[in-house]
């Protein structure tokens, strides 16, 4: 594994190597006549070592697959999107990209209409990978499951819809005064700072509890492995109220892992990852976004059935132990032989 060195930390627990010339790319990407060169030193870096192995996995950059070909690397290279990182290429530019590839991976059949229609060549290539989750340690804990408590953990920021959260959860008070709303996460990652949007949320926050005695809570970031499986395993219902068009959201999936019902939002993949197992509801209808936290707090039944369904939909089909078969058969077929990646 080949990855950009990071601070400590944001470094993931995966040992990696990189070039040694990173240094030199760090500080050329603070120079704005300069920073656009950083990438392509980087990788002539690393082609020497990148030419022995027989398949190259690029993540997100899908503007190295042609660099690499330029400096030499003839063999088979997968593009591996999660985003939508194409969605501004030309129909030229993903004609010209195709024949360079042995295949794209992406995690949603949204992210492959993003391009395909703009480019046949590319979407004869392009294999559906879904992002998979570790059911072993999202797991369900009814045991700590709380009566009446909505969950929301993501980046603080207007595209995942956090106001839009607090506003059906107004509505929700209405008729579940005692229901708490605990809203997780911060500006970046690991980082928080303080802004215009940040404020909004707050104020809105204040105004419910200082008015109204709501039970909202900020705890802040949370960890991914220690922590954040017990936030699911606790809440009542996960909200995914995302406004931009979520290719995936890894969250539902963590959520649905854990037997917690979700209530997510009809933009991008969201409701390909929910299926039958979720509520899907435009995030910017506060009273269509009440009704459904609010049939689920009502109905034990059916939170029951939709916890039950959403798990065994993570076990049968998001699983990373099925992810990863699914994805090595896709590498052995790309490159024609099983060999080194």
């Amino acid at each position: 594994m080949f990855g950009y060195p990071t601070s400590a930390e944001n470094l993931y627990d995966l040992s990696h190597r990189t070039s040694g010339v990173w240094r030199a790319c760090d500080l050329i990407s603070t120079i704005p006549l300069l920073r656009r060169w950083d990438e392509p030193l980087w990788l002539r870096g690393l082609i020497k070592s990148l030419c022995h192995l027989d398949v190259v996995h690029i993540h997100n950059r899908p503007q190295w697959v042609h660099k690499l070909r330029q400096m030499g690397y003839e063999g088979a290279i997968w593009l591996h999107l999660q985003n939508n990182h194409l969605g501004h290429w030309t129909a030229p530019m993903l004609e010209a990209l195709a024949p360079q590839l042995n295949g794209i991976a992406v995690c949603s059949t949204f992210l492959r209409e993003t391009f395909a229609d703009r480019s046949p060549s590319l979407a004869a290539k392009t294999k559906l990978v879904f992002n998979g989750v570790n059911t072993q340690l999202f797991t369900p804990r009814e045991d700590i499951r709380e009566a009446k408590t909505i969950f929301f953990v993501g980046r603080f920021d207007e595209e995942k819809g956090v106001i839009q959260l607090i506003r059906a959860f107004a509505r929700l008070l209405d008729r579940h005064p005692d229901a708490s709303l605990v809203i997780g996460g911060t500006t970046g990652f690991g980082v928080h700072r303080e802004n215009d949007y940040v404020r909004k949320v707050r104020d809105l926050a204040q105004s419910l509890i200082g008015n109204r005695k709501a039970r909202i809570d900020f705890p802040g970031y949370i960890h991914h492995d220690r922590d954040l499986p017990a936030w699911f395993q606790r809440a009542t219902i996960f909200a995914s109220p995302s406004l931009f068009q979520e290719p995936f959201g890894l969250v539902n999936v963590e959520a649905m892992a854990c037997g917690t019902p979700v209530v997510g939002s009809n933009r991008g993949g969201i409701p390909e990852v929910l299926g039958n197992a979720g509520i899907v509801v435009n995030p910017e209808d506060a009273e269509e976004f009440a009704a459904a936290l609010s049939s689920l707090l009502e109905g034990a039944d059916y939170r029951a059935f939709l916890g039950s369904a959403a798990r065994l939909r993570c076990r049968e089909i998001f699983d990373w132990e099925i992810i990863a078969q699914h994805w090595a058969s896709l590498l052995e077929e790309g490159s024609g032989e099983s060999g080194s990646v």
